[in-house]
């Protein structure tokens, strides 16, 4: 009886285990390949980074020293920045709704990006998140946007 119970329990159990070890598998490798992607992109490859974010195993975000890298890939494009913050003058946070406004909440945001003007009076936006029918609701993009946002704008 001991025994039938033991079997029973060990296979209940690795029912279990194993789907969640498959699944954080698959997804620490797709970080590790996007901050791989996110440090061929520098130009100093040896250094690590001293700020790093990760988000929805396609983007991803990183400094060393002075030079921000930004990797966004989405279903059709992928988009791979190096910008030296020296360069920025200016860095804001741009939420936007169905209509290209200002959301009134959280819930409306469709697209959602940092907008960089340079001292060259170039500008460009780093898209942080882009509604789409997989991914249609703001989450940890928000704060990761924020969280850059602030530190961009302290180091400039």
């Amino acid at each position: 009886m001991d025994i039938t119970n033991t079997i029973i329990g060990i296979a209940l159990s690795l029912t279990i285990i194993i789907p969640i070890y498959l699944i954080n598998s698959n997804v620490k490798k797709k970080r590790n390949q996007v901050l791989k992607v996110l440090n061929e992109i520098s130009s100093n490859r040896n250094e690590k980074f001293s700020e790093v974010d990760l988000w929805n195993n396609s983007f991803g975000i990183g400094l060393k020293n002075d030079e921000l890298n930004f990797l966004g890939k989405n279903e059709t494009s992928e988009f791979k920045e190096t910008i030296n913050l020296n360069e920025v003058k200016k860095c804001l946070m741009i939420k936007t709704n169905k209509t290209g406004q200002e959301p009134k909440s959280n819930h409306d945001i469709v697209k959602l990006s940092l907008h960089l003007e340079f001292k060259n009076q170039k500008n460009l936006n780093l898209i942080f998140f882009e509604a789409s029918p997989s991914h249609f609701i703001v989450g940890e993009e928000m704060r990761i946007a924020k969280k850059w946002q602030e530190l961009i704008s302290s180091m400039i």
